[in-house]
Formats: C-alpha cells, structure tokens, sequence
C-alpha cells in the first residue's frame, strides 16, 4: 500500500519512511493543540527540558533537543518575551544564562502531559504489545549510536 497523498514517494513498505510519516502527524497534532496556549512543540519542549532538567542554557537546549541554536535562540527569545522563562547570569560562567521556568510555565506542565497523553490515547498507543516496545526502544537507541559515533 502506497501513501496516498505522497504521490508514490513514501511507500508504507519502507520504515523509514512510515516512522517519518508518523512523527510530522504526531508534531502536527501537538503543535495545533499548542498554539491554543500561543506555543509551539520546540517552546513546549524547551519547557519541559527546563522543567525536567534544571539549570540548563541555551547551548543545553539545542544538545538536547537536537536543535540548532538558532531555532533554540528563536524559541527562549519568545518564550521570554512571553512571560514562560527567565534567564539569569550563571554564578559559574558570566558568559552563559541559566534559563529558569516561570510560575506560568510551571504551571502549564500538567497540560503538556494531557495534551500528550490525548494525542496517545487517540492513537491506541497503550494497546500495542509489551515486545514491539521493547524492541522499538532498542532499535531507537541503536539509531541514535549510529549517529553519535560519526560525530
């Protein structure tokens, strides 16, 4: 079975191509849910790293994220500017901000979650075997290795 609306490109044979297909469906949702909230899936990401994280910059975000610095610079910038984050100078390195999370931020975690869990939900994701998990973790990690030692 071909994709439909790919005119042939992707082909749901490949698994490269289904698991592109499935993450721009999985970013699109999560985007449209955020900006009711005037964010977008790098500012939420960015919030929960922060979150999750604690002192980190902006060169954290974009290591972690796999972003470039410049779309982690567009996204703090905004996120400042909209009351979701502050930067302070670090005690260590005068150099570099330590990003910290508003109180608004903060509380706006639960809803990531739920938006999230929403979207899992919609999609039976809770349903599929113990195994296939398993072995998509593994088969995850394997990939980011592969990339990791070209660097």
């Amino acid at each position: 079975m071909k994709f439909e609306k790919t005119m042939g490109f992707y082909d749901s044979n490949r698994l490269g191509d289904i698991l592109f297909i499935f993450h721009k469906n999985h970013k699109k949702y999560l985007n449209d849910e955020l900006a009711k909230y005037d964010l977008s899936l790098i500012q939420a990401l960015c919030i929960l790293m922060i979150h999750e994280s604690g002192n980190l910059n902006q060169k954290d975000l974009s290591d972690g994220l796999y972003l470039t610095k410049g779309a982690i610079t567009k996204a703090i910038k905004k996120l400042e500017n909209d009351g979701w984050v502050s930067r302070e100078k670090s005690d260590r390195d005068k150099r570099h901000y330590v990003l910290r999370l508003t109180p608004k931020a903060e509380k706006f975690i639960p809803t990531f979650y739920e938006i999230n869990e929403g979207w899992e939900s919609k999609m039976g994701l809770h349903e599929l075997d113990a195994n296939f998990m398993k072995t998509f973790n593994e088969l995850t990690l394997k990939s980011i290795e592969l990339n990791l030692k070209k660097e």
